[in-house]
């Protein structure tokens, strides 16, 4: 049984994990596949690349599978975009001795007319993958003959560029002019949008952020806070400019539920988290108070504006779901790069005593999102559950144009890769917000596979809005992936 934390032994335990070396897997995938030792027998039981550390370091570590119903060799983590794959010699073994075998080369950069290569452990001739190959294996009785299609995969971009086309940018919901103001969230299964303009204040629906709003003017009998618009899993709620907490199930129809805050921080499954101000005191509050519960002095240097979304995640190290928050300015006017992690009963500073790349920062956009790790050996990117902090203003003032990552709840963030840096057509923004959508993605099935998957689904993830540099609102959405969780799934 795997042990779990409270928040100050998770900060513990995840600390020293980050800072501890490990050799990694090699991630090997097991084979229970029993090959038959008749002489009638023509079955490939193993196929590999030989070394040639001028094509790739490690080559020989690429795993290859050998479907043997459909007659396909493949590798299923692709290699490096670029990879030279014209010139390869490779190693195979059979279930038993066999008569011959002859790779079939064709429409390639380097064997461009059909040409056959005999195999045999001593051969020197190369192999053409970047065209047709196919495998023909002769049993030693000569009686049978099992041919495979051989496929050597190279990505034709790097798979894990998190991209934003252009292409898929969409206008907020109701946009109007430079008196814009918005407040989105999910609810229900359904994005809400609460908006003002010059023409009014209106409420809109969507399935996702990008998708066809259905919109609807509306008047309340108060002024809301667009942008403290917050979503538990029971109700919406809004604060007025006044700190009047209200609460509604349609975004339409509003009660004050009595409470008077300065600002909410999130949701917390169905408790909406807050501050508020007892005796002059800055205090944490949520809504609606659990009966022991009473609000408590916020800890030192707690943010009261600026800071991200708040993100509840659940993971194997704590005993209850742990939500994080980045950056923002403290009721002393201080700018941090602090993370603050709560989990169900305490607030605490989770990147105490810890240097990270990630600059003092307010107006960040913080998401839950995914991230890949390549193991250079055996070229197998292993899916990783990942932080991004995009977006913001530094102290300075200027914008920050970098994306940071984290791994281990915000305990400490790395400057992210530049396949995962934000495209320089993007506008720079501070306090635009994100979500992740999960999407299906079909294609059509390729003849050669029996059963091949058609569906599968994709975390697309959503910038929404922002300000820009005079503190309008930026009128953008725009929807991104990481490019491999489009590829189409082998299995």
């Amino acid at each position: 049984m795997k042990k779990k934390y409270l928040l100050y032994s998770l900060f513990a335990a995840l600390l020293s994990l980050s800072i501890a070396s490990c050799k990694d897997s090699k991630n090997e995938p097991s084979h229970n596949t029993i090959y038959s030792t008749s002489p009638t027998s023509a079955q490939l039981t193993h196929f590999a690349l030989k070394p040639n550390v001028k094509v790739l370091a490690n080559l020989d570590s690429v795993h290859f599978v050998i479907d043997q119903e459909k007659g396909l060799v493949y590798n299923v983590d692709s290699l490096p975009k670029g990879t030279n794959v014209t010139k390869l010699l490779v190693s195979m073994q059979f279930g038993t001795s066999v008569n011959k075998a002859q790779f079939v080369v064709s429409d390639g950069e380097v064997i461009k007319e059909e040409k056959t290569i005999d195999y045999s452990d001593t051969s020197t001739d190369s192999i053409d993958f970047s065209g047709k190959v196919v495998l023909k294996v002769t049993s030693a009785n000569g009686q049978n003959i099992v041919t495979y299609d051989v496929n050597v995969n190279v990505h034709n971009e790097n798979p894990d560029t998190l991209l934003f086309p252009m292409t898929e940018r969409r206008d907020l919901p109701a946009a109007g002019d430079s008196n814009y103001a918005l407040g989105m969230v999910q609810f229900n299964d359904q994005f809400y949008s609460l908006v003002n303009n010059s023409n009014g204040r209106y409420v809109c629906t969507a399935p996702t952020p990008a998708g066809k709003w259905s919109t609807e003017k509306v008047e309340l009998p108060f002024v809301p806070v667009e942008g403290s618009l917050t979503a538990t899993t029971d109700a919406m709620y809004v604060l007025d400019e006044n700190g009047n907490l209200y609460a509604s199930q349609d975004a339409k129809t509003w009660t004050s539920t009595g409470a008077v805050w300065t600002s909410v921080l999130g949701a917390y499954g169905d408790r909406l988290l807050g501050l508020t101000r007892a005796s002059g005191t800055l205090c944490t509050d949520e809504y609606p108070r659990r009966a022991d519960f009473t609000p408590a002095k916020a800890p030192e240097g707690f943010p009261v504006e600026g800071y991200s979304q708040m993100m509840v995640v659940s993971n194997d190290w704590a005993v209850n779901p742990v939500a994080i928050m980045v950056g923002g300015t403290d009721e002393h006017g201080k700018l941090s790069n602090a993370t603050w992690g709560y989990d169900g009963s305490i607030w605490a500073k989770m990147n105490s005593n810890v240097n990270n790349s990630m600059p003092a920062i307010t107006g960040a956009t913080l998401v839950s999102y995914c991230t890949y790790e390549l193991n250079n050996v055996t070229q197998v990117a292993t899916k990783k559950n990942s932080w991004l902090v995009m977006g913001g203003r530094l102290a300075d003032g200027s914008f920050n144009r970098k994306t940071y990552t984290s791994r281990n709840l915000g305990i400490t963030w790395t400057t992210a890769a530049k396949s995962l840096q934000l495209p320089d057509y993007m506008p720079a923004f501070s306090g635009a917000l994100g979500f992740v959508c999960t999407e299906t993605m079909s294609l059509k099935a390729p003849s050669r596979i029996a059963k091949p998957i058609t569906e599968w689904e994709v975390p697309y993830l959503y910038i929404v809005g922002g300000n820009d540099v005079n503190g309008l609102l930026h009128n953008n959405v725009w929807k991104g992936t990481i490019t491999r969780l489009t590829y189409r799934p082998l299995y």
